[in-house]
Order: C-alpha cells, then structure tokens, then sequence
C-alpha cells in the first residue's frame, strides 16, 4: 500500500492486489452503500491518517474515486471537501472508472486517417509528446462505433483515471473538448 497527499484535500492511496485481498474486498464489490466497503475506508483514512501524521475524520465529506488496476488492485484518490462548503448531496459518494476511452496513435497521419469520416458528438481532447498523439473520447452511445474506426489506425482503450492524470500533467495539450471536430476542419 503506498500512501501520498499531493495537497491538504487530496490523498491518494494505492493498492496492489494483495493489499485488496487483506482488506477482503475487490473492486467489482466497492460500493459505499454497503458496511464493508465504508469499513475498508474507514480502515484505509485511519492508515493514511497514520502514515500523513494527520486526523482524517472518515465522517468529513469527501469525494472517493476508485480506479482499477490492470494487474489487480486499485488506486482510491480521497478529495477532503471543505466543511462550509455546500453540495448538493448529504452523503458521501464512490465514483469509478474515468469515463473516457483512449486511443493512442504512433503519428499524425494514423490520427488523421482515424477521423476522416467520423461523426463524434461527444467530449473529445488531444495530447502530443515525442511524436505520439493521445485522443480522450467521452463516453458516449456511439463510442463503440467510434472504438471499431479509431483501432484501425491505433491503441484503443478504456482509459483509467491514473492515465488520464498522467497525461494531462506530463502530455502537451492540444485540443480540449473538441478535438475530433477540429480535425475534421483542417
């Protein structure tokens, strides 16, 4: 279990796949509405707590992402909400999976060959570095379609959300939101 705090609202807790077998839980099972899932967090804040050298109230509002792993386990990114704060829901809440698909290219010729002839309505951002091009599509009813075209000319995945981040801290942004779009005007 590797444990870091990148800010005072965000704690970042990493689990391998024997972590998660100690802890009797996977991620098919996370739900916070269920007893065992509030007691691995719980279990979990107290840990972080330890480790940060810091009281985590595992009653405080906070957002709980989870993100599997493909070789197992899962990564919990804890964002601590600020008390006065208002939300729109009384209870806590665990969001899973990043909700984007990424597809990956080797150059611009294969991205552009992708999406020649694409209709994509949804969210969609473009990121470069060293010569390799990373598209984000949202989620949408046709991404499947969109899937099939794009992976004939490249990597197509479901992206999760350490990929994600990691691109968008270490990846130049090129287009946001609407990147497919402006590939088919240029």
């Amino acid at each position: 279990m590797k444990i870091n705090s990148s800010a005072d609202n965000r704690i970042t807790v990493d689990l391998t796949k024997q972590d998660m077998a100690e802890l009797n839980i996977t991620y098919e099972e996370m739900d916070y509405s269920t007893i065992e899932t509030r007691r691995v967090i719980w279990t979990l804040l107290d840990e972080a707590g330890k480790a940060l050298g810091r009281e985590l109230d595992p009653s405080r509002r906070m957002i709980i992402e989870a993100v599997p792993k493909s070789e197992g386990g899962c990564v919990l990114n804890f964002t601590l909400l600020d008390t006065a704060r208002r939300i729109n829901t009384q209870k806590q809440f665990l969001k899973k999976q990043s909700g984007y698909i990424l597809c990956e290219f080797d150059n611009l010729d294969s991205l552009y060959r992708a999406a020649e002839n694409c209709v994509f309505s949804g969210e969609s951002s473009l990121y470069e570095s060293k010569g390799k091009y990373r598209l984000f599509l949202k989620s949408t009813d046709d991404i499947r379609n969109i899937s099939r075209r794009f992976s004939e000319f490249g990597i197509v995945t479901e992206c999760d959300g350490l990929t994600c981040e990691y691109t968008r801290e270490h990846w130049n942004l090129l287009a946001h939101k609407n990147a497919v779009s402006l590939l088919l005007n240029q």
